[in-house]
């Protein structure tokens, strides 16, 4: 039994990984949701909205509920940005976001995300703090 729970996760994280590496290769047939003039008025913002498409939606979906569409596959689940800073493994802070995207989790789906480069992992913190806000 033991054994079939670590295939389950290993094929749950392959399956992920395909995900987030392939991507979406279909094109859009509408165009995304225009960010709130505050978002939109940030550059950061607009440069961590592209990179958290690219990187996270797939697990913890657009809006980050931990929603996407790898999440279904995933044990534990996605973070959802929406809870409280005392679930988050390093909190919600963009210190602690940024740990974890250089780090990843262990015993979890959240893999290190440091072949983005510290410049692009200080955006992409900045934007998942801004989704765990609004």
């Amino acid at each position: 039994m033991n054994s079939k729970k670590v295939l389950v996760s290993l094929l749950a994280v392959s399956f992920a990984f395909v995900m987030v590496a392939c991507g979406d290769s279909k094109p859009k047939e509408e165009a995304p949701a225009v960010q709130e003039t505050s978002a939109s008025a940030d550059p950061d913002l607009v440069k961590g909205e592209e990179l958290y498409l690219q990187n996270c939606s797939s697990c913890h979906g657009e809006k980050g509920a931990g929603d996407g569409a790898a999440a279904a596959a995933l044990n534990p689940k996605p973070r959802n940005y929406k809870a409280p800073a005392a679930e988050w493994k390093n909190g919600n802070t963009i210190a602690g976001i940024t740990k974890t995207l250089k780090e990843g989790i262990k015993g979890s789906p959240m893999v290190a995300y440091g072949h983005l480069g510290d410049d692009n992992i200080k955006i992409l913190a900045k934007y998942v703090e801004h989704l765990s806000k609004n």
